[in-house]
């Protein structure tokens, strides 16, 4: 738990705050963690949850571990406090389970208010350019996964934060609108791709919103796993059923 944000991390965000520790010195460096065997030996006693485990399903359900506890605790004190951690990858350490699923992260202080500095993405460009690229870059160069499946599984947990925090802050909070305009928009500021551009869609079937991934994850490569009820490709098959 960091203790300057110990007033936000209490009561059902609690869980999010024990993820986070100050540790200049990890024992796990995230730096040579992509840079090893390590990931590989982590992820072979990772797909020892499933008896017919697939290497595409096992890397996208492991990178999913990674995503859901980096960002929920990340993005909560980002949109209410506008609170920076420091997330380089040349500082930040991993906390592993004994199954090789991500808990949590070290980090080399507890971060602090951001000064802003004419980032191309705002407040978040610490997180989206500062962590999340290179980190999705580390994880393309050694998992079975492309960049725009991994981009989408951190979009969609993203996207999932930004709608409860919605419940908590009100749809029309200067900081969520920030943060939804990225999800929004194609193209980044400077005119490059925006690989964080619209990971969901809501598609309305029988007068209902129904949430929808723009970009299948893989895990139903695994037979015991199958779709994710986000899933575009069940989408795919209603429409061949139908034919």
């Amino acid at each position: 738990m960091i203790a300057e944000l110990a007033h936000l991390f209490k009561g059902p965000f609690a869980a999010l705050g024990e993820a986070f520790f100050v540790n200049p010195a990890p024992q796990l460096p995230l730096k040579t963690f992509f840079a090893s065997q390590a990931l590989r030996d982590r992820l072979d006693c990772f797909s020892q949850r499933w008896p017919e485990p697939d290497p595409r399903a096992v890397a996208t359900q492991w990178s999913k571990t990674y995503f859901s506890v980096l960002l929920p605790g990340t993005l909560l004190p980002s949109l209410l406090l506008d609170w920076q951690l420091p997330l380089s990858v040349e500082t930040v350490g991993l906390h592993l389970s004994p199954d090789g699923a991500v808990r949590g992260f070290d980090l080399s202080s507890s971060g602090g208010l951001r000064r802003p500095t004419g980032e191309t993405l705002g407040r978040f460009e610490f997180l989206v350019e500062g962590h999340l690229r290179p980190v999705i870059d580390a994880m393309a160069s050694v998992l079975p996964l492309s960049r725009k499946v991994l981009w989408s599984n951190a979009g969609n947990v993203f996207e999932n934060v930004l709608c409860r925090a919605a419940d908590l802050l009100g749809k029309d909070h200067p900081a969520l609108c920030e943060a939804n305009a990225i999800l929004a928009n194609r193209l980044l500021p400077d005119g490059k791709p925006n690989p964080l551009f619209e990971p969901v869609r809501y598609i309305v079937e029988a007068e209902a919103a129904v949430r929808q991934r723009r970009i299948c994850c893989l895990r139903y490569f695994t037979p015991e796993l199958g779709y994710c009820k986000s899933c575009p490709k069940l989408n795919l098959s209603k429409d061949n059923e139908t034919r």
